[in-house]
């Protein structure tokens, strides 16, 4: 297993060196939103529960305990012989905040989202479109034919 250095990952992804980490890409807070209804996951259908948008006053986002979903600022294209990992920035592990993400599939294209968690009883500031995750890319051992297709495919592009 190999992960991409920066510098691989501009020369594939044709990005610029201000979108890269010391390992991967930057992955920036585009919005956030509140969970309002439970969500439903079975073997043929899934429903994603309604969200409500978070709006920042000021530019900051003040938020208490809980589990919010956010959208990434950047547009990803995971090419065929990568998949991606996004991690969450240390300071908010040491703030007591964490994101949750799932695997970004080879073939992938879209503006991600994940989970993010405040553990904190205090809560967290945020600023609108901070840095909160890091996206690794890790090479497959060959291009996959099993690229991504579904139903998150090109999300959120505009």
């Amino acid at each position: 297993m190999t992960a991409w250095s920066p510098e691989k990952i501009a020369e594939v992804l044709g990005i610029g060196e201000e979108l890269l980490d010391c390992a991967g890409v930057k992955l920036h807070l585009d919005k956030l939103f509140k969970f309002r209804s439970p969500g439903f996951l079975g073997a043929q259908q899934r429903e994603l529960p309604h969200v409500e948008e978070v709006e920042h006053v000021d530019g900051v986002y003040r938020l208490g305990p809980g589990v919010y979903r956010i959208r990434y600022r950047e547009v990803i294209k995971v090419p065929p012989n990568a998949m991606a990992l996004a991690f969450p920035r240390s300071s908010l592990l040491r703030m007591g905040v964490t994101i949750y993400t799932a695997v970004w599939d080879p073939g992938y294209e879209g503006r991600g989202e994940g989970m993010l968690t405040v553990f904190n009883p205090f809560g967290i500031e945020l600023e609108a479109g901070c840095q909160v995750a890091q996206l690794i890319f890790i090479e497959l051992d060959r291009p996959t034919k099993r690229v991504y297709r579904g139903a998150y495919f090109r999300e959120n592009m505009v």
